[in-house]
């Protein structure tokens, strides 16, 4: 789980779109959620059927995504209620959620019941889908990041490693029709990757300064263009990337604020800012045809930070009651200790912004995929593409 921050810049956060532009996008988010319950894959999996718009999803990343494979490490504890209190049967499943996150709303939207399963959990009997190529499998560990040296959990490069590992056992299943049909479902597969987060924390924990960030930004850089290298010749094609979030206005931020009840936290929203920034630009560059390494490849990048940015900056409209303070904790605004069994949280969990000290609820986790899995690009949701123009390309 990302730690709490010691820095005390502050801005208010500012809206970037007028009030007409503001009712478009309502609307639209409106018109989205009624997507997610009406459309024909969600039609027909209420129907107990599944239509998939892709062949399979492959999750990568942090907290954000993880389904559960943390619970799996050796020595890791896993995450007890009131996590999970909002999942179905009210159980904790590893998810840092009080129910569903991002990896399984985009999963639903796409046609499935939820996320694909944590790789860690995963048995032979639970694996005869995957084997197909089908359904997909999580990889996402809570507190890693893009560097390797972030955190202690599944690295992102071990992440891919798995993944390597499952399309091996794919080619060893498919007997005779060989790789070329693999590869064929993998290329048509989403590729999902939510992760930096974690990387971003630890650089302003290191109490270094903004003039550090360009060696931070070319460090993340780097190592995010080894990992796109590393799966793109593994087979994928969409890639479907969330960028990192305003971290300025996480209630784990806010609280080392003397203000963070009404301003996010600066330092720490322009870092996100400039690496979300940097991250569109080498995308473009990679994919560039010609004179990229990943011609073939198609992506979209769902802009977490704009929506967040949204809903902070307008809560009402966004169907919120509050957005500074955690559902779950203890002490100014419920995130000076964290989510335990013992703590106290809301009852009103889908009109908080955030679930604990850095996690947004589920209510949170549903608006946002739907926001960059449907809305039209031109409302920075997502760019250059949404994720449903990806997986219909």
């Amino acid at each position: 789980m990302l730690d709490h921050l010691a820095t005390g810049a502050m801005i208010r956060l500012s809206s970037s779109v007028s009030y007409k532009s503001l009712i478009m996008v309502l609307v639209v988010l409106l018109a989205c959620v009624s997507l997610l319950a009406a459309s024909p894959a969600t039609t027909a999996a209420a129907r107990g059927e599944e239509v998939h718009l892709v062949p399979a999803v492959y999750v990568f990343g942090d907290s954000t995504v993880d389904v559960g494979n943390n619970q799996y490490l050796p020595g890791n504890s896993a995450l007890q209620l009131p996590y999970g209190i909002d999942f179905p049967h009210s159980r904790p499943t590893g998810r840092f959620s009080n129910g569903y996150n991002v990896a399984d709303f985009v999963a639903k939207l796409l046609g499935f019941k939820r996320s694909p399963p944590a790789y860690l959990s995963l048995t032979p009997r639970t694996s005869r889908q995957i084997l197909r190529g089908l359904r997909g499998v999580n990889y996402a560990s809570g507190g890693s990041g893009i560097l390797d040296t972030t955190g202690n959990t599944i690295t992102l490069t071990k992440q891919i490693e798995y993944f390597a590992a499952t399309k091996s056992k794919m080619l060893a299943a498919s007997g005779g029709e060989g790789s070329s049909s693999v590869d064929d479902l993998l290329s048509k597969s989403l590729f999902l990757i939510s992760d930096g987060g974690n990387d971003m924390f630890a650089f302003l924990q290191q109490n270094r300064s903004a003039s550090e960030a360009p060696a931070l930004y070319a460090d993340l850089l780097s190592n995010y263009t080894r990992h796109l290298e590393a799966l793109y010749s593994l087979g994928a094609r969409r890639f479907g990337i969330v960028g990192v979030p305003p971290l300025g206005c996480v209630p784990s931020v806010r609280v080392t604020s003397p203000d963070g009840a009404t301003r996010c936290v600066d330092a720490a929203n322009a870092l996100a800012s400039g690496f979300n920034d940097a991250l569109r630009a080498l995308l473009v560059n990679l994919t560039a045809t010609p004179g990229g390494a990943m011609p073939a490849a198609r992506y979209s990048v769902g802009s977490s930070y704009a929506v967040v940015s949204h809903f902070t900056a307008h809560p009402s409209a966004a169907g919120f009651r509050e957005v500074a303070s955690a559902c779950c904790g203890g002490g100014r605004l419920n995130a000076q200790t964290g989510c335990t069994p013992n703590a106290t949280y809301c009852s009103d969990r889908d009109r908080f912004l955030f679930w604990d000290g850095v996690h947004g609820t589920q209510a949170t986790s549903r608006k946002g995929a739907v926001a960059i899995f449907s809305a039209p690009p031109e409302m920075g949701f997502a760019a250059p593409i949404n994720f449903k123009q990806l997986v219909s390309s």
